[in-house]
């Protein structure tokens, strides 16, 4: 591998690009729906990129799927049936997993691919998850499995897919569409989390996500904080049909991630829920723009 070689870069923003040293490639390939490339990096360790975009490193991944997934599950309190869409690297689905109160943990990702290689040359990623006796797992499209072959209500949707790239395999999960098709699902106190994307890098779709999600949930929440591997301020929304995460105070989060048997986490507490809270109202107003309303008919993409 020669000098040049040995960098990888990567559009953080149509106005920024970031380059990282790569140690070596652990594998490169294409599936059905993507480009898939597992690195060995410099500064970040292992780590998943698909289409060219970071999407978790050993470094810091546990701080995007704890932000993810914990917070929804705190709001709902006692989540027994959660669904994923996406999420083929197993993480998100590793913290699930961590709530002793789920009975059912249901693993959508359309690419069979990435989960088979992630198991393969990443398996810290999803630790085990994949082998718990409560995981079902399906290779389909997670919107059309939810509308066709979802039976029951669900306490908690994860999505955790890629950006809307225009020609990407995830731009129809971020319109208003497909959250009232969450919504419907829904237990009574039911809690849709998805990523949403950097509201410093591209607050466009930040935002317009966020303003979807409003016309869908009576509450929406929102948090955002550093993941490093992805050089950016990260958003995070939660959209449920009652209260919103300005319900849960310190106390309550510590409270509730121990009712629920949560062990072993690295990032995500009490104090941590009440500072990304604070910081994200700094985070969120960086940049201002014109939101909109994404639809099927209207989709947002990220150029």
């Amino acid at each position: 591998m020669d000098e040049l070689s040995q960098w990888y870069s990567e559009w953080i923003s149509e106005d920024v690009v970031e380059a990282f040293k790569v140690v070596r490639p652990i594998y490169r390939g294409q599936t059905r729906y993507q480009r898939l490339e597992i690195l060995e990096t410099v500064p970040y360790g292992a780590c998943l990129l698909l289409d060219g975009k970071m999407q978790s490193s050993l470094l810091d991944e546990h701080i995007y799927h704890e932000t993810l997934v914990h917070p929804a599950m705190c709001l709902h309190g006692e989540p027994r049936r959660v669904v994923i869409i996406g999420g083929g690297e197993g993480a998100t689905l590793r913290e699930v997993l961590r709530w002793q109160t789920v009975e059912e943990a249901f693993l959508v990702d359309l690419d069979r691919e990435v989960v088979e290689t992630c198991r393969k040359y990443l398996p810290q990623l999803s630790s085990g998850a994949f082998d718990d006796p409560r995981v079902r797992l399906f290779f389909e499209d997670g919107r059309r499995w939810v509308a066709e072959k979802l039976d029951g209500v669900v306490d908690v949707f994860i999505v955790d897919v890629t950006d809307p790239f225009e020609r990407g395999p995830s731009y129809l999960l971020y319109t208003e569409e497909f959250y009232n098709l969450l919504r419907s699902k829904l237990s009574e106190g039911g809690v849709v989390a998805t990523h949403a994307t950097s509201p410093t890098h591209t607050p466009l779709a930040y935002h317009s996500i966020k303003k979807t999600m409003q016309t869908v949930f009576n509450s929406v929440s929102e948090l955002a904080t550093i993941v490093v591997s992805f050089s950016s301020v990260w958003g995070f929304l939660y959209g449920s049909k009652k209260a919103g995460l300005e319900s849960m105070r310190r106390e309550d989060v510590d409270e509730r991630l121990s009712r629920g048997g949560v062990r072993g986490l690295r990032f995500y507490t009490g104090a941590i829920h009440e500072a990304l809270r604070e910081l994200t109202r700094r985070y969120v107003g960086l940049k201002v723009v014109e939101p909109r309303v994404i639809r099927d008919s209207e989709p947002l993409f990220i150029t």
